[in-house]
């Protein structure tokens, strides 16, 4: 039986959608900063994601135009761009082939950091998962393991354009920049900043993530099988995805955020309960975001958002690409 508060929820959800009354952009200005090789496969599957990126699922149409902010270079004109997204330290296929690893190199990041706090704008999104690498590599949890298989299996084939990639690391990927690119100023997306040597910048001195971050990361054991809760799956950064298509990856997450001030998990640790492998913050609104919660019997649970909210942050619902209102 539908309770009272759901019927809050839905004319909440229809007066807010009615705020967001600009379009989003056919397409984004996205900056990867990357410390892979040009010649690397890394790079030269990221450019083909970008390419083909508005024709996946869940992807509402939205086309990126990709720049390469390489390590060592000067700052690109931050006001430029729509997000930027950070590399993972996971330096997997990151050199020239058939050369080892490129060396995990974020100095710019850290020299840059006066630069990015001042264009940052009012979407972060920081997950412990190396899902760049994964998504090129075609991870996704929900492919069968065959050990008799080329790859033992658990990748879809061709990465990328396999309609059963969605489901897996790359759409957590490009769920997370279609996001953090909607709305207004320089929207965020950090993969794990570990683990080769080199990497491990987000606490950094110099890191402009430092004072969020700071004593709320515990890298012990990898995070193979994520919860999304119902809520959670609400969020447009989840669309599409499930937590068997999130896990086993071999590894999925990496590490776990304690609950941080002004972030809201996205996606759940099973291995910590209490705890999020990904999270999101948006300052889209004014009122701070108080989230989804549980209203109804066991056995009718129903996602609402309380009656004196009386704004939907786009952090909540909506498909992968809907922008704040004022979104670019």
């Amino acid at each position: 039986m539908k309770s009272a508060s759901f019927f809050i929820w839905l004319t909440v959800l229809i007066a807010g959608l009615g705020l967001s009354s600009q379009p989003h952009a056919d397409s984004l200005e996205v900056l990867w900063y990357t410390y892979a090789d040009a010649a690397s496969e890394y790079r030269q599957k990221i450019s083909q994601l970008s390419r083909v990126v508005h024709n996946l699922p869940h992807s509402n149409g939205l086309s990126w135009n990709l720049t390469y902010w390489q390590a060592g270079d000067p700052a690109p004109d931050l006001a430029a761009f729509d997000v930027l997204v950070i590399e993972s330290g996971e330096a997997f296929l990151t050199g020239a082939p058939p050369g080892k690893a490129a060396k995990p190199d974020f100095s710019g990041i850290l020299k840059y950091k006066a630069a990015i706090e001042g264009a940052r704008g009012d979407r972060t999104l920081v997950t412990t998962s190396d899902a760049d690498f994964h998504a090129i590599r075609g991870d996704a949890g929900n492919v069968p393991v065959d050990p008799d298989a080329p790859n033992h299996g658990g990748r879809c084939v061709p990465a990328i354009t396999a309609p059963e990639c969605w489901d897996g690391a790359l759409g957590h990927t490009v769920n997370a920049i279609n996001w953090a690119g909607s709305g207004n100023g320089l929207g965020i997306v950090s993969f794990l900043d570990g683990e080769f040597e080199g990497s491990f910048w987000w606490t950094h001195p110099d890191s402009f993530l430092r004072d969020e971050l700071e004593g709320k990361v515990d890298y012990a054991g990898s995070e193979q099988n994520p919860i999304i809760n119902p809520c959670q799956g609400l969020h447009p950064l989840n669309a599409g995805l499930t937590p068997a298509g999130l896990s086993n990856w071999t590894n999925s997450f990496h590490a776990t955020f304690l609950p941080i001030q002004g972030y809201e998990s996205i996606i759940d640790s099973s291995l910590r309960p209490g705890t999020a492998v990904a999270i999101a913050k948006s300052d889209a609104w004014p009122d701070p975001w108080t989230g989804l919660y549980w209203l109804g019997d066991e056995e009718d649970h129903e996602c609402v958002i309380p009656a004196n909210y009386r704004r939907i942050n786009t952090l909540q619902l909506g498909d992968a690409g809907a922008p704040s209102s004022g979104a670019r």
